[in-house]
């Protein structure tokens, strides 16, 4: 099969990116628990870029192949009843642990970590059903079952911004959401949010203090880190909870005032979809994956795709990508000629 190869990490994205190659390795034989599938779609995500750097939290052995999510056919079960029954159906599929990923003609999955797609969704948008989706509606579920009356979102117009938007209205449940400039703003208001801040502005930290005590908002959902974390938590009210999901910054949060933690009871956790998911359990999770697939279905949210890549566009489609991420994501089509 062909297949996408980091054989280093670099430090520089661009180096990295530049670094991958299109290769041929031998189709991947499933092991007990385990299935193969014929990857159709899979997509370039901020936890795929951090893994070409080596600052993702779980590295690999290198050389692997990248790609954390994709959508395929299974072709073939290793044994086992449940991955016996998925052989001829479509999947969502991820990798959570270390081995070669989804940026190829075929992948060796967990059993466990595939999940049937309905005939209906669309194979662009069962690649992509995993990470953002499933991570805006645990974040929400995350807020609203901690008691938190309303939350913040620091990254409102990246793709899971916007679907947190999409569910939050769905659920009635109020988000301040965070844009960087006034064309975002506007971007966010045309699709119905109705409390949009912009962090560019000089009186951001002020607004969003009066915004945030006016709604009991006490959750905060930040994937920028760097000085972004410590302006929010300290213009949130006592009590605020800030999960953070990841790093787009790429630099340590900062810019914390220890008084507001220690005498205001703010708190800063991490925030993992695996881990969330295993604490659902089987039942909970494939609840939850049939809601979001039908709200998918219906288009009440969806995934926005800007470019579809073959193996062999890779490297250019990823340079583009990188400065224009708020476009919409790049698809990898192991399959298209």
């Amino acid at each position: 099969m062909r297949a996408v190869l980091l054989e280093a990490y670099h430090a520089n994205l661009s180096d990295a990116i530049r670094s991958l190659k299109v290769v041929d390795r031998p189709v991947p034989t499933p092991r007990r628990g385990q299935v193969l599938v014929r990857i159709e779609a899979a997509p370039c995500n901020p936890s795929d870029l951090l893994l070409l750097e080596g600052l993702y939290g779980t590295l690999k052995k290198l050389p692997t192949v990248p790609g954390w999510e994709g959508a395929g056919t299974v072709v073939a079960s290793g044994g086992g009843i449940y991955p016996g029954w998925l052989v001829g159906k479509r999947v969502a599929c991820a990798l959570p642990h270390d081995g070669d990923g989804t940026w190829a003609e075929y992948f060796a999955a967990d059993a466990k970590d595939c999940i049937p797609v309905k005939a209906a969704l669309p194979i662009e948008q069962a690649a992509t059903l995993i990470v953002n989706p499933l991570t805006a509606v645990a974040l929400l579920e995350t807020a609203r079952n901690g008691g938190h009356r309303a939350a913040v979102h620091s990254v409102a117009c990246s793709q899971l911004g916007r679907m947190i938007l999409a569910i939050a209205a769905d659920m009635n449940y109020p988000v301040v959401h965070v844009a960087r400039r006034p064309e975002q703003v506007e971007m966010l208001k045309s699709r119905g949010a109705k409390y949009v801040l912009n962090s560019s502005q000089e009186n951001f930290a002020d607004e969003l203090k009066e915004l945030a005590k006016r709604l009991g908002a006490t959750a905060v959902f930040e994937a920028i880190a760097g000085d972004m974390t410590g302006t929010i938590l300290n213009a949130m009210p006592p009590k605020t909870t800030v999960y953070l999901y990841g790093a787009l910054s790429e630099k340590p949060c900062a810019n914390i005032d220890p008084i507001e933690v220690v005498f205001h009871e703010k708190t800063l956790t991490g925030f993992y979809l695996g881990n969330w998911l295993r604490d659902r359990g089987i039942i909970g999770m494939l609840r939850t994956v049939s809601r979001v697939q039908q709200m998918l279905i219906e288009k009440r949210i969806e995934t926005t795709i800007q470019r579809k890549l073959t193996l062999n566009e890779v490297v250019d489609g990823l340079l583009h990508y990188i400065s224009h991420m708020t476009d919409g994501k790049m698809l990898i089509l192991p399959h298209r000629a």
